[in-house]
């Protein structure tokens, strides 16, 4: 019985089951690429909030010991608005991060299940197998607009922590403007 289950696949059949197979492996190869980038700016982030933070204590501290001056009381409305602002931009991140490692899974889920359609003939396995693929590649885009988002909110967000705006911006804002 267990040799009558076991089918012998032909050269072209093993050849196009092991291509099928490929497409979901590269694109798990771009997601690693593109997670080690999105990883170097989820710490550069964090370290960021870490040190702000840290500023931010350092001047309660200040403040409590000496009488209220106007320049840290100042800075530090700065730094706790500059620390919302930055959890925002983490936070978008993080779910980017999850999104990609979920499309991962996807991938590699759906690579087994083009492994047990390549072995069995149902066809519902084959639309079970598009739809997968598809549901993979809907999350990773959807990962890559949030990270486009919050790429376009960390340059306004720059603006803000230096208090300056960009010049190159600026022409954009005022055609918008004037349209």
């Amino acid at each position: 019985m267990y040799g009558q289950f076991i089918m012998m696949l032909s050269t072209e059949a093993a050849t196009k089951a092991i291509g099928t197979i490929i497409v979901p492996a590269v694109l798990i190869s771009a997601c690693a690429i593109l997670l080690n980038g999105l990883i170097l700016r989820y710490k550069a982030i964090e370290d960021l909030l870490r040190s702000l933070n840290q500023e931010w204590l350092n001047l309660k501290e200040i403040n409590a010991c000496t009488c209220n001056d106007n320049l840290n009381t100042e800075r530090i409305y700065h730094l706790e608005h500059l620390i919302s602002k930055l959890f925002v931009h983490h936070h978008i991140l993080h779910d980017v991060l999850i999104y990609i490692y979920l499309s991962i899974l996807i991938f590699v889920v759906d690579m087994l299940t083009i492994a047990v359609a390549a072995s069995i003939s149902i066809q519902w396995v084959s639309y079970l197998v598009l739809f997968i693929f598809i549901l993979g590649v809907s999350i990773l885009c959807w990962s890559l607009f949030l990270t486009c988002y919050e790429m376009r909110a960390a340059h306004e967000f720059i603006q803000i922590e230096l208090q300056k705006s960009c010049h190159s911006c600026n022409p954009r804002r005022n055609y918008k403007m004037k349209v």
